[in-house]
């Protein structure tokens, strides 16, 4: 999936549009409370483009509209020309009035496969010039079948 990112009248950000998620997998879920959990992820990311700084990240997890939860995760650096995994940490924390039975049917594939990812993202390049952008509606299933049919 490619990330699309425009900043009009900055040429390096033309191959910002350049750079694409190519593998999601989850390496760690660890309860914080109740309501929320930390994440470790390893997010493969092809950027043939320049250095980028991604901070300010948050999403929110969906199913059939309903926001389950929230998503922010630490800043990083996109090495430019690059194709690496990242180890990232993200929190996610439960939305009031999401059920117990509705988190525990996250871990039924069918389910989670149904489920999208709303996204926004600064990104900031070299001289400070920095866009927020969003991805609405991802589907999970599209972030996790790579990695997935890896393990099978």
């Amino acid at each position: 999936m490619a990330v699309a990112v425009c900043l009009s009248g900055c040429k390096p950000i033309e191959k910002v549009k350049q750079i694409r998620v190519t593998s999601v997998q989850v390496e760690e879920i660890v309860p914080s409370s109740m309501r929320s959990m930390k994440v470790a992820l390893a997010v493969g990311i092809d950027n043939p483009s320049i250095h980028v700084a991604l901070s300010d990240i948050s999403g929110a997890l969906k199913l059939s509209g309903k926001v389950l939860g929230r998503v922010a995760m630490d800043p990083f650096d996109l090495q430019g020309k690059s194709a690496e995994t990242y180890h990232l940490k993200a929190d996610l924390s439960i939305e009031k009035g999401v059920g117990l039975s509705e988190i525990l049917g996250l871990l039924d594939m069918e389910t989670l496969n149904k489920c999208t990812l709303d996204v926004s993202v600064r990104a900031t390049i070299k001289g400070g010039i920095s866009k927020v952008f969003s991805i609405n509606d991802i589907p999970v299933n599209k972030l996790l079948d790579k990695a997935l049919n890896e393990k099978v």
